[in-house]
């Protein structure tokens, strides 16, 4: 018994005196703070703002819906600063993006829909989408491009996938002049997106395409 304690107490100092043990307990000791720290932000902090901020916009809803675009954009980009990085924030970005196209200022447009960090399918994929039609209406082609076949490989599905590579296809074949790429996106749709590919005649397209290479 008296061995152990001594043996015990002698390992006590030497981890005392170990610089390295000292500079590693610290590290821990540090990490756990930092771990409480975000646990506490979390949970007192950001969800409780982050479950507000999804009800923030709907009053500027209400002035889209009355086609009062000026002041639910004002509304809009206070939203998105007050509540940057929560849903209702992202979603004020996107809508100030939409409006702002709709008035025709794309390279301001392209500022907040480039904040717009939405995780839903579609919405995520419309906000990349978007973007692209922004650079396309500015005359940037071979960016537009670009993000309409990133917001063709974001999540696949039925309805977003073949819209913007048929989007893709057109830029290419209509301002890239690169019709061989443009006649693969639109087989590439016909093959895997049969109902959109019937829809919306790509057949036609393949043709067209093809035909000028």
């Amino acid at each position: 018994m008296s061995d152990n304690l001594e043996n015990t107490s002698e390992f006590i100092e030497r981890l005392k005196s170990n610089k390295k043990f000292k500079m590693v307990a610290m590290a821990v000791g540090a990490a756990v703070v930092l771990i409480l720290g975000y646990v506490v932000y979390y949970n007192l902090v950001y969800v409780p703002q982050n479950e507000k901020s999804k009800t923030a916009y709907w009053l500027e809803l209400v002035q889209l819906e009355n086609d009062s675009l000026d002041i639910a954009l004002d509304g809009l980009q206070s939203i998105a600063k007050n509540y940057d990085g929560k849903i209702g924030g992202e979603i004020s970005n996107y809508l100030s993006g939409r409006i702002l196209m709709e008035k025709g200022e794309y390279q301001d447009a392209l500022k907040f829909l480039e904040k717009a960090d939405i995780e839903d399918v579609y919405v995520g994929t419309m906000v990349i989408g978007l973007q692209g039609d922004c650079h396309a209406e500015l005359g940037n082609f071979e960016k537009a491009v670009k993000l309409y076949e990133k917001a063709a490989k974001r999540q696949p599905n039925e309805m977003t996938t073949p819209a913007y590579l048929k989007k893709a296809g057109l830029v290419y074949e209509l301002e890239l002049k690169n019709f061989e790429k443009a006649a693969s996106l639109y087989t590439q749709i016909e093959n895997d997106y049969y109902d959109y590919a019937k829809m919306n005649n790509i057949e036609k397209y393949i043709a067209r395409a093809s035909n000028k290479q």
